[in-house]
């Protein structure tokens, strides 16, 4: 019996991703440009955007705030890593976990910290000199905690690829450690600092949760779209929109990739890894930095867990589980938890078995070479394209009558599809990663040995792979149970999530209970991901060949 595994296998995933991916956007890209009765229009779309005035004011809302929130987040990230990787402080550890805790929860979670601490009736209100936090202040100050982690590892890995050689040259002339840090630090650091300032860019520009509770009457695109589409079923305008959002992410992506590839040309297989100095009037300087961006970090998170535990904010302040309670005994919002499993679970297992299929055909150059690299390209799309955007363009695509898979809209598969599609690229380039470190030997021993592709496969690459598919259905399952922006089109009331619970709770002035809710979220992550690190543990552990290697 042929094996099939080569020939039949890459087409087939590449159709599926096309499908998940590319098809979608397409749909939205095709739209923009149709009237509502389906007839060409050409560019009518956008001229009748850029002449409505508030509409138009959201593009330089969006273009603005997430030019000033990237530049905060850049003043902060910069020095929080440097202290993380170039410093001897103690407690690096801890600081670098308490600055990736704001990955596990859903963008909501700051934002309800902010209400609690800076709102109208906020403990700390008087801090922001009589300005109000619902608007651009606010926009700005939630998106810098939200975006914050994202920087700061993006830093921390381009920090940590400097060359020993050249400081120990530096030092060889004379150079003091002012000099060294900018004649030899910031240039081998500055694709890591492109990189992460266009990430963050991405992020706050597309972000739908943060305006959405503390944007006040300050439009920008992130919210337009939702309201266009939920509140005016102007899809047309809508399409218009999803463009002018993935415009922007395009660049920025862009400038991101090529920073990545420069960067990877710096490092050579000569390079020294870096031994951090101990200087301790710096040292002393970023220890307290740290300390209180970490105490910030805790300040936001804790008091927003302290607003989901008071009765009725900020008129009874009496601490209880009234709103947890309330989240469990209402039907719907039990249904939302339960469903949020479900959809993490579902993501986790599909999108890791795409994975490790789509990394071990491009890593090992299974198929024909057009097909692996179409696969590649294809799985590189979704990075650049915003949440908003693809959950947009899966309601033009699959609400279409005429589509075959008209009949998956409004269902739970759908919307896995639609976060597997929207998280692929990170977990993606993982297993390539992986899989690229073994050496080609074993592709041919397995030739000679007349292995089919399916048994090196199963024999070989797999168990390899498993810790970096356990890390990436770790990566799915949060993020599944964390993401707004992809979701907000697709859910219906049997598929509503605990991440768009909240946003319903918000929008009726039930703010105690949607924190709670966020909380909840945040809390489930924090287990899942314990039980990721526990379920890698023990495949490394059951690997016994990894340690007899070393």
């Amino acid at each position: 019996m042929p094996d099939l595994t080569g020939t039949a296998l890459p087409p087939v995933l590449l159709l599926l991703l096309g499908i998940i991916t590319v098809l979608p956007i397409s749909a939205l890209l095709i739209r923009a440009f149709l009237a509502r009765d389906g007839g060409f229009v050409g560019l009518d779309n956008f001229i009748r955007y850029a002449t409505e005035p508030g509409l138009a004011v959201a593009a330089w809302n969006s273009a603005s705030l997430s030019a000033i929130s990237t530049v905060i987040v850049m003043a902060l990230a910069f020095p929080y890593a440097y202290a993380l990787v170039r410093t001897r402080i103690p407690g690096r550890g801890f600081f670098r976990l308490m600055a990736l805790l704001p990955l596990l929860a859903p963008s909501l979670l700051p934002a309800f910290g902010m209400v609690f601490l800076f709102g109208n009736q906020g403990w700390l209100k008087h801090w922001l000199l009589g300005e109000s936090l619902y608007g651009p202040v606010g926009i700005v100050m939630a998106s810098a905690f939200y975006a914050f982690p994202h920087a700061v590892l993006i830093l921390s890995a381009g920090l940590s690829a400097g060359d020993q050689r050249h400081y120990e040259a530096a030092r060889a002339l004379k150079a003091g450690p002012w000099r060294r840090f900018m004649t030899v630090t910031l240039p081998s650091c500055r694709y890591a600092a492109i990189s992460a300032a266009s990430i963050v860019y991405i992020l706050v520009f597309t972000d739908f949760g943060i305006p959405s509770v503390v944007g006040g009457s300050t439009n920008v695109l992130a919210t337009d779209i939702y309201k266009l589409v939920i509140g005016r079923f102007d899809f047309e305008m809508g399409a218009v929109v999803g463009v002018l959002l993935l415009l922007p992410a395009v660049i920025a992506y862009g400038i991101d990739w090529f920073a990545r590839r420069s960067q990877r040309s710096m490092i050579t297989g000569k390079s020294v890894p870096i031994e951090p100095e101990r200087l301790v009037w710096r040292d002393a300087a970023l220890f307290g930095f740290a300390a209180v961006v970490t105490c910030a970090i805790l300040a936001i998170l804790g008091m927003a867990i302290y607003g989901s535990l008071v009765r009725f904010w900020p008129y009874n302040l009496t601490l209880g589980l009234q709103n947890y309670e309330r989240l469990f005994t209402d039907d719907d919002e039990f249904r939302a938890l339960g469903n949020s499993l479900v959809l993490a679970a579902g993501t986790a297992l599909i999108g890791t078995t795409m994975v490790a299929l789509s990394g071990w055909l491009v890593a090992r150059k299974l198929g024909a070479s057009g097909v692996r690299n179409g696969l590649q390209a294809v799985a590189m799309v979704p990075v650049a394209v915003p949440g908003l955007v693809l959950g947009l363009g899966y309601v033009f695509f699959f609400n279409n009558p005429a589509n075959p898979l008209h009949g998956l809209q409004g269902t739970m598969l759908l919307i896995m599809l639609c976060t597997v599609a929207h998280f692929y690229t990170v977990p993606h380039l993982m297993a390539v990663n992986e899989l690229q470190r073994l050496d080609r030997e074993i592709d041919m021993a397995a030739q000679a040995l007349r292995v089919r592709p399916a048994g090196a496969a199963r024999r070989v690459y797999f168990p390899v792979l498993m810790p970096t598919l356990v890390d990436v259905a770790g990566y799915f399952f949060v993020n599944a149970m964390t993401t707004v922006s992809a979701l907000i089109f697709l859910f219906t009331a049997q598929t509503r999530v605990a991440a768009i619970a909240v946003i319903n709770l918000v929008e009726g002035s039930r703010i105690g209970q949607a924190a709670a809710f966020a909380v909840l979220i945040m809390a489930m992550s924090m287990v899942a991901t314990a039980i990721q690190m526990v379920l890698r543990g023990l495949v490394l552990r059951s690997q016994s060949w990894r340690r007899r290697t070393t």
